[in-house]
């Protein structure tokens, strides 16, 4: 007899609690996370750009990790799209998807080459933390800690301050939760082309956002400031000194605001404790949200199926992931009665490998 607490959980059981719905709700919920600044679809303003001020924080729960890149595949098969995270974004190479790719790629058969052209769709990117600090286009994020897809303009920025190819140059914390500057984001739409509409969608701008010169800390969530007028002068003084460091002109004037700074220590340390646990409490992890992450059994069987089909020249939405099962199955007993030799090349097959450095991306 089927138990009486199960039958009453079916009899008034909610369609909408199914898993599979719950995991697409998630989805969306964590694109909320992310911070858009498409002028296109979101702009206000009369010049039809995107405006609005942001800061460009260090991830708090790893410094070190605050620009985390992304490497992704779109894959499509029978059972739709698949967007497999890549090692790659880790700068290790020895993803199964690249890998396969290389294959074809350096086969020194054009038509594979071609058909490696048109299967792997590889799009690569960079995530920061940020705090939007102006926003008239959705005012209701002004405070809010989101994830942003950092354009590569804004990184060559960054870069030039925080990483200087010259060593004279001394790195500024542009991404500093008390003294760094914000940026002013003015991003652009492409051309209006009637005869290619979508290079105004495609070719977005961000060349024309800039940081501010002077330092802007961070807010509450709601908008309000996080430090008082006290905490607020020292803050000033902080950033002042360290901007004379940064400009001294010669050893003897560095010097002099370098021990400012240190004097400056004990009052400036409790204000980035506090920085650093109110992002700690609302805002989220880069790293964590954003950062590659190993496959799981599934993804390892999907993506195994859709390489082994792409090496034979085959076109992955050709058989279903489900009916693939049924064929394994199929297999295993006619191996059980008439055992015929694997005729699957493995990753080392008569193939050599060039230097990674010639590869085109």
């Amino acid at each position: 007899m089927a138990d009486q607490d199960f039958i009453s959980e079916i009899m008034g059981f909610d369609p909408s609690n199914l898993s599979a719905f719950q995991e697409n709700e998630q989805k969306g919920s964590y694109n909320e996370n992310i911070y858009k600044t498409n002028p296109v679809k979101g702009s206000k303003s009369e010049d039809g750009h995107y405006h609005s001020k942001i800061k460009i924080l260090y991830n708090p729960f790893n410094p070190k990790r605050s620009i985390i890149n992304q490497c992704r595949y779109t894959l499509q098969d029978e059972d739709g799209y698949l967007f497999v995270d890549s090692c790659l974004s880790e700068g290790d190479k020895s993803c199964r998807i690249f890998k396969s790719w290389k294959k074809l790629w350096f086969s020194g058969d054009d038509k594979k080459k071609e058909w490696a052209k048109k299967m792997y769709d590889k799009t690569e990117s960079r995530w920061v933390l940020v705090q939007i600090m102006e926003d008239n286009n959705q005012p209701d994020l002004v405070g809010k800690f989101k994830l942003m897809k950092l354009p590569i303009s804004i990184y060559n920025k960054l870069q030039a301050k925080m990483h200087p190819t010259d060593p004279k140059k001394t790195p500024i914390p542009m991404m500093d939760y008390l003294i760094g500057p914000v940026l002013e984001m003015d991003v652009t739409p492409g051309p209006d082309d009637p005869s290619n509409p979508q290079r105004k969608l495609r070719e977005i701008s961000y060349d024309l956002c800039e940081f501010e010169t002077d330092f802007t800390p961070i807010m509450m969530v709601d908008g309000t400031p996080l430090f008082d007028d006290d905490e607020m002068e020292v803050i000033e003084e902080y950033a002042r000194c360290k901007a004379d460091v940064t400009k001294a002109k010669t050893e003897a004037k560095k010097e002099a605001a370098q021990q400012k700074l240190q004097a400056l220590l004990p009052q400036m340390k409790p204000l980035y404790e506090k920085a650093i646990a109110y992002l700690k409490e609302e805002a989220l992890d880069v790293d964590k949200e954003i950062g590659w992450k190993p496959w799981s059994d599934e993804v390892e069987k999907r993506v195994d199926r859709w390489i082994e089909k792409v090496l034979n020249m085959e076109d992955p939405k050709s058989l279903s992931i489900f009916e693939g099962k049924k064929e394994e199955k199929k297999e295993e007993k006619k191996e059980d009665d008439d055992p015929i030799p694997s005729t699957t090349s493995s990753e080392a097959d008569a193939f050599i490998s060039p230097d990674d450095d010639s590869l085109p991306f």
